[in-house]
């Protein structure tokens, strides 16, 4: 079940088991964000990066969406604008992404990232899971929504994205509308959730040991797990200290 705090429009789900679930064929790196998470977005470009990786050293790469603010219920103010520019400016200061500010200047918008994680799920259902093909349709749903201020709510503002996916737009669009798909998302949410609680995280799974690769690792080194390593567990670096001259 997933709860939402109103005032936040943050949402967290019951903690469950994910033993089956985590019954692979393959090492497996999961990448666990929402389209509509800012530093999703600042991230896109190294993620890019790691899925090719991934691709040429057989390990397997899923985007898992899981609900920033599923349901929006966040309050469009002044004080929740205000938080928005101020991460955006500082992602778009370390990141060098381009921000477009428009859409704050709106009196009212639901800042809802369900249905954006929706379109993700269709793409995967579309592309028959293509990890490449589902990661660019993310990336180019967070480029039309950071950098254009576009409504990731309405059907056409995935036309385009899936004309240069070379996804059939007219079969996303009855999915877009088909209820029976919200199940299989919320139950998405849930997975994503419980394999990490913040976003975007990156969880290397194989032979059900869990490895959450942090920001001081190099994303490299995800290679220290592939088929030929059986159980072994990965044998990461560790960072020589820096003596202080100071």
């Amino acid at each position: 079940m997933i709860v939402c705090d109103e005032k936040l429009g943050v949402c967290s789900v019951v903690e469950v088991d994910l033993k089956d679930e985590l019954e692979l064929e393959q090492p497996t790196l999961f990448y666990i964000g929402d389209p509509m998470c800012s530093w999703c977005y600042g991230m896109s470009d190294i993620l890019k990066d790691t899925q090719e990786y991934c691709a040429k050293n057989g390990i397997k790469f899923q985007t898992i969406v899981a609900g920033l603010r599923a349901s929006g219920q966040v309050l469009w103010d002044k004080r929740f604008k205000g938080f928005l520019k101020h991460e955006w400016t500082n992602i778009s200061n370390k990141t060098g992404k381009k921000f477009s500010f428009e859409i704050l200047d709106l009196l009212n918008f639901d800042y809802d990232t369900t249905p954006a994680c929706k379109a993700v799920l269709i793409a995967k259902i579309l592309s028959s899971n293509n990890s490449k093909i589902v990661l660019e349709f993310f990336s180019k749903i967070q480029e039309k929504f950071y950098a254009n201020s576009q409504d990731t709510k309405k059907l056409e503002f995935y036309k385009e994205i899936c004309e240069d996916l070379s996804l059939d737009f007219e079969e996303f669009s009855k999915l877009f509308e088909d209820k029976s798909l919200d199940k299989k998302l919320q139950n998405e949410f849930i997975f994503g959730r419980n394999l990490s609680s913040s976003f975007p995280s990156l969880i290397l799974v194989n032979k059900k040991q869990k490895v959450n690769i942090k920001k001081r690792e190099k994303i490299k080194q995800i290679g220290n797990i592939n088929p030929r390593n059986g159980n072994k567990k990965p044998k990461w670096k560790k960072k020589k200290k820096k003596k202080n001259l100071s």
